[in-house]
């Protein structure tokens, strides 16, 4: 990464935020982690995260990722109560012509709620030196000092506007990053 690269600002603290603020404390003095919702101090569904109810899992190649990143991830879910299990002995499929008996495939999976993952991750980032997270607070649009550059971004709470000066903003705010380029955010290209 660019030395030059010291403070990072990432909008959203879902699953694409924490990720992205775990790899940005590795290289950056400090990472700003803002967050429109009140984050919950437990394991409990969030307002802006809809899916927030479903069942969640990690499959193998999800789960080997983020124990790169969060060493003992696994485990600790699984102290949480998120079960690891086989994909053919626990998954129960019904097809056109019957439901197949159960079959080991040696493919892990660990299921748990959104709610738990985000928490167990919220904690470990946060645990982070250079990391802060910043609930309740929500971002009005960038900052730039020329056309293109961008220098941080304009912010708002209940006390009112203010801004904060990055040297990297990344968007993880989810579906509310689709906004047009007049309020202040740059289209995502997926």
């Amino acid at each position: 990464m660019d030395t030059d690269v010291r403070h990072a600002v990432v909008i959203g603290a879902g699953m694409a935020g924490l990720a992205a603020a775990r790899v940005l404390a590795d290289s950056c003095e400090v990472v700003t982690v803002i967050e429109r919702d009140a984050l919950p101090s437990a394991s409990a569904p969030r307002a802006g995260v809809p899916q927030g109810h479903h069942v969640h899992g990690l499959l193998a190649l999800g789960a080997e990722v983020f124990e790169g990143y969060f060493p003992g991830l696994r485990a600790e879910l699984e102290q949480a109560g998120a079960p690891v299990w086989d994909w053919g002995e626990g998954l129960c499929a019904v097809l056109p012509n019957g439901t197949p008996p159960p079959t080991p495939m040696g493919m892990p999976i660990q299921t748990f709620s959104r709610p738990l993952l985000e928490h167990v991750l919220r904690q470990r980032v946060t645990a982070l030196e250079p990391v802060t997270l910043r609930g309740e607070l929500t971002v009005t649009g960038l900052r730039t000092a020329t056309p293109g550059k961008v220098t941080g971004v304009r912010v708002k709470d209940g006390d009112g506007e203010d801004e904060i000066a990055a040297d990297l903003v990344v968007d993880a705010s989810g579906r509310s990053s689709y906004r047009k380029l007049t309020t202040g955010y740059v289209r995502c290209v997926r």
